[in-house]
């Protein structure tokens, strides 16, 4: 089979796109990266479920490629839970959206031109026909009807017991700094993809993802990058720990970006972080290309700014993308130092499974390309209601009250759109 391409004269936002062509199919996607500063590159499609991902990219398989402008390609789309279960499609077409250039392109494995052509044809008459259905999901996601209840699985005060505990074993040596996490259970009859069109309108972000495969749907509003590998095997990832709420107020708002930056207790779990990726990118890469290129930056969103650093490395020769994400995950900022210490204690302490929350979201192109973010921020829709999980970072200097605040913060976008009471009282 071969790669065929075909740029499109005119613009039609994503949405309108998705709207027309995959909101009926029940295994669709929408990367959605338009709020992505470094690659705005944003991919729409439908596929076919794939839980068997360990043989990709299968070597019998050998497609000629094409020379596109982004990495993206034809493969898998879809998520890792954080116990491992892998949720994908197979993908062999979809459009993709440049939106800095603003720019359309059809992009599809077929084994001739002519079948490539009779597809785009179809697609033509389709775009003719896109309209007013933004509108009427706008107006549907506005009318939410009765108020939504969440369910805590931890309530306050409980989950301040799980933080001292987590410090007893911090000061006892067992880690050095563990992400503990909350799941909320809401009752909802929301509209996924209403909800992840109100989501991305009021809570923008450069990993958001829409994705409904069968009977589930994830609606993800990330800031956060899992990892990245292009296709030179250059792999990098950006590791978010520290947050501090937005402020209509300019000078608070920079104010609170500042303490941030300057904050020793987040700078310090910050680090601890980082120096996890780097042994994690380590077991995959080339040792002397594993680097820090930005340490401590603070990147801002709608309603929080984030501390922010980079690592990369070089892929060694016989890694790929697939065996780089595994040996990465879960990612280290959703875990604690030392890993594998820190998810046992997780276990013990959360007392149930996280689902996707905290998990991995994106794509495996053919071409060795992958770029995933972490499932945070993110509402999973299953078994006629839906869930979303909050937590933090905890270290030995933690505040347990304030680190309750902040799972609050991370909860409200998700619950606004829910039209979802505070859990918390």
């Amino acid at each position: 089979m071969r790669l065929f391409s075909l740029k499109l004269r005119g613009w039609v936002p994503p949405a309108n796109a998705f709207l027309q062509f995959f909101a009926s199919s029940p295994n669709s996607f929408w990367l959605d990266r338009e709020f992505n500063i470094q690659s705005p590159i944003s991919v729409i499609g439908a596929g076919v479920p794939n839980e068997e991902i360990s043989t990709f990219p299968d070597p019998e398989n050998r497609y000629e490629d094409a020379d596109l402008p982004f990495d993206w390609r034809p493969g898998l789309v879809g998520f890792f839970e954080y116990e491992g279960r892998a949720r994908f499609l197979d993908v062999d077409r979809a459009m993709v959206f440049d939106h800095d250039n603003r720019h359309m392109y059809l992009v599809g494995l077929f084994e001739t031109e002519d079948e490539f052509q009779h597809w785009c044809n179809a697609a033509f008459l389709r775009f003719g026909l896109i309209g007013g259905e933004l509108a009427a999901y706008r107006l549907r996601a506005e009318t939410k009807g009765t108020r939504s209840h969440g369910k805590l699985r931890h309530s306050a005060q409980q989950y301040l017991s799980m933080i001292q505990s987590a410090q007893k074993h911090i000061a006892a040596g067992d880690v050095y700094q563990i992400c503990l996490t909350n799941r909320i259970e809401i009752e909802t009859s929301a509209d996924p993809l209403s909800t992840f069109l109100e989501l991305r309108n009021s809570n923008p972000a450069p990993y958001a993802a829409f994705i409904r495969i069968g009977d589930s749907t994830l609606v993800c509003s990330s800031p956060e990058q899992f990892l990245q590998v292009r296709p030179s095997g250059l792999v990098s990832t950006k590791p978010i720990k520290g947050t501090r709420p937005r402020s209509s107020d300019p000078e608070t708002d920079l104010g609170f970006a500042r303490e941030l930056r300057e904050n020793e207790k987040e700078r310090a779990e910050n680090l601890m972080i980082v120096d996890l990726m780097r042994n994690d990118i380590g077991r995959v890469a080339i040792p002397e290309s594993v680097k820090v290129p930005k340490l401590f930056e603070i990147e801002s969103y709608a309603t929080v700014h984030q501390l922010v650093s980079t690592v990369e490395g070089q892929l060694a020769e016989g890694q790929s993308a697939l065996s780089a994400l595994l040996a990465a995950f879960p990612g280290g900022s959703m875990t604690g130092a030392p890993k594998r210490r820190a998810m046992e204690i997780i276990a013990d302490l959360e007392g149930g499974g996280r689902g996707v929350y905290s998990g991995a979201v994106g794509y495996f192109g053919f071409n060795g390309a992958a770029e995933f973010g972490m499932t945070i921020r993110t509402i999973v829709f299953e078994n006629g209601g839906a869930y979303i999980g909050v937590g933090g970072g905890i270290t030995s200097d933690s505040d347990p009250v304030a680190e309750l605040e902040e799972t609050k913060l991370k909860a409200q976008a998700l619950l606004r759109v829910l039209n979802a009471a505070d859990p918390w009282g």
